[in-house]
């Protein structure tokens, strides 16, 4: 039936749209975690690049030479934070370029054509309709008919009380 191939049709449609929705949340997911990352060794580089500042500026003041062993381990973490920032873009570039591959991969060839099946299905719905229609006349019908019975039957079943009336000695009929 066409019907059903339609109904079939518009299933595989959810279902196809169902799991791009959940590959989008999964990458949604991904790109967040990523971003948390990329905040949170941002906040190490600017907690480093604070403290190198004020050691600096502590020097300064005080026109004392710079110690290398206050300043070495704020720069090792400036560095170490720049590299990770560094890698978690490129990590981040890779988790929206796996997704827009699939999202572009999986487009129809051809769009399909809606207004076609809308019409197809728009037919069906008439055809049922029809159906319907005369289902609906058939009960009308049998009702009628059994309106008509349920009267003689009534008449049969009034005069037999009035016999019984008139004849009280009459025989009963077998049960």
């Amino acid at each position: 039936m066409a019907w059903n191939d339609s109904l079939e049709a518009l299933k595989g449609l959810m279902a196809d749209a169902a799991q791009a929705a959940a590959r989008m949340t999964k990458s949604a997911a991904a790109v967040t975690k990523s971003n948390i990352g990329l905040l949170t060794e941002q906040e190490k580089l600017k907690k480093a690049y604070q403290e190198l500042g004020k050691l600096y500026y502590r020097d300064y003041i005080t026109g004392e030479e710079p110690d290398d062993a206050e300043y070495l381990p704020l720069c090792e973490a400036i560095t170490e934070a720049t590299k990770s920032i560094d890698a978690l873009r490129g990590d981040l570039e890779d988790v929206k370029a796996a997704f827009v591959r699939p999202v572009r991969e999986e487009a129809p060839a051809e769009e399909p054509d809606l207004e076609a099946e809308l019409t197809e299905l728009d037919q069906q719905l008439n055809e049922l309709d029809q159906q319907l229609s005369a289902m609906n006349q058939k009960a009308d019908s049998l009702g009628e008919k059994l309106e008509q019975t349920a009267e003689e039957v009534k008449g049969v079943v009034f005069e037999v009380v009035e016999d019984r009336n008139e004849n009280p000695d009459a025989p009963k009929p077998e049960e």
